[in-house]
């Protein structure tokens, strides 16, 4: 199965796509302002399946490209463990430094999938 990725940096985290045709990051992109649209739309998700429920204002803003890049390693390195059984959209998410989310010494949480 040929890995299809996109990836987009949040203030607070690194998601990825795995895409189907159909479903992309440009049908999350509204209203002109779609870095924040996507924010909204994670935030809801991660709510929706109880990962987390945190406010707008508890997120930390993550400015270090190197964090960034060893997130994205980080999902593909599990997305290869795990590969998904289904042609399925589905989300990855790793969180960046936050404070309410239990992280690992590399100052990133675990994959999380959606």
């Amino acid at each position: 199965m040929k890995q299809e990725l996109r990836y987009i940096d949040l203030s607070w985290a690194v998601v990825a796509l795995h895409e189907k045709e159909g479903f992309t990051w440009q049908s999350l992109v509204r209203d002109g302002n779609p870095v924040d649209r996507v924010e909204q739309y994670v935030l809801g998700y991660m709510s929706f399946w109880h990962i987390a429920f945190i406010e707008r204002d508890a997120l930390v803003p993550c400015e270090d490209e190197q964090l960034r890049h060893a997130a994205r390693l980080k999902i593909e390195r599990y997305i290869k463990q795990h590969p998904p059984v289904q042609t399925l959209p589905r989300f990855y998410i790793v969180l960046l430094g936050q404070p309410f989310a239990p992280l690992e010494p590399d100052g990133m949480t675990c994959v999380y999938q959606m």
